[in-house]
């Protein structure tokens, strides 16, 4: 399988090597004298500062082992797009780095579904519970995530430590199970992930909850009926659809939807409120305090 890996590997750098011509990087045509078509190896290899004979060996398919930092460097110097980096990650053996690295940036036009989806909340979440996007439903379905400060602002924490949050679910230890579950999950699909230490270590340190949670292993995807207490409208039953993005396969949105009639109309009601300015402004910021 290395093998392999490596010769596809070597096969896709020459490949996207060829595709550029010197101006397209900003260096010199060369003349009339040149016979590539593409750029060289030598010059790839001094935009991406490294060594030219070691990139040769790369494109040949020798089992060289890059790093992720020089795949990233030799990324930028072929000008790859995002799903050309992460296919050049994955075939370089380390398919978690790109994904983890794009998945903090969320662009325009998923922003402007997410605000389609309205009264509908909908957020775009990393694989750690990080809310990378989200519409003003959402923000404001318990009660104004944006006054929590931005460091607090990962959902599987506030879960478990936020007041507003604990009191926010009609069965506060049901949805925690189900938060642990989805994090074990996730946990074991991007385990080398730098985000996950400070996250599980902060976790532990502060909602005793979390460690016998954690510690009974359940790993589960099934998120079930969300029963929420919105300090605007009320109790709400909903049920969520996931969808994974296709430009960052481990980020997913996640889509509220109305279990029943009146909460369907209770969303309606808090969209109204938000358009109008009549939500409260933002929350009080309370001292966070662990789930016990």
């Amino acid at each position: 399988m290395a093998v392999v890996r490596s010769r596809e590997l070597g096969a896709y750098l020459r490949a996207r090597r060829d595709r550029l011509s010197p101006a397209d990087v900003g260096l010199p045509a060369g003349g009339s004298r040149r016979r590539v078509k593409g750029l060289r190896r030598e010059e790839v290899a001094v935009l991406a500062n490294v060594g030219s004979t070691w990139y040769t060996w790369l494109e040949q398919g020798r089992d060289v082992q890059p790093s992720a930092e020089v795949l990233a460097a030799i990324a930028d110097a072929l000008r790859l797009t995002g799903g050309e980096r992460r296919h050049l990650f994955l075939l370089g053996g380390h398919p978690e780095v790109e994904e983890a690295a794009s998945s903090g940036a969320v662009g325009g036009r998923v922003q402007a579904l997410l605000d389609s989806l309205s009264p509908h909340p909908a957020v775009v979440m990393s694989p750690w519970f990080e809310p990378l996007a989200y519409n003003a439903p959402f923000r404001f379905m318990i009660d104004d995530l944006e006054a929590v400060p931005a460091a607090d602002r990962n959902c599987a924490y506030l879960h478990f430590t936020h007041p507003d949050w604990i009191g926010g679910h009609a069965d506060h230890h049901q949805e925690c199970a189900a938060i642990v579950a989805k994090l074990r999950a996730y946990y074991g699909e991007s385990i080398t992930e730098p985000a996950w230490e400070p996250l599980l270590r902060r976790l532990r340190d502060e909602s005793p909850l979390f460690v016998r949670l954690w510690e009974q292993a359940d790993v589960s995807t099934d998120p079930g009926v969300r029963r929420i207490r919105s300090l605007h409208v009320g109790n709400l039953s909903l049920h969520t659809v996931t969808m994974l993005l296709q430009d960052s396969p481990r980020t997913r949105v996640v889509v509220y939807q109305p279990e029943d009639r009146t909460t369907g109309e209770r969303l309606d009601e808090l969209a109204h409120r938000i358009a109008r300015g009549a939500v409260d402004g933002p929350a009080r910021v309370r001292r966070l305090r662990p789930a016990t």
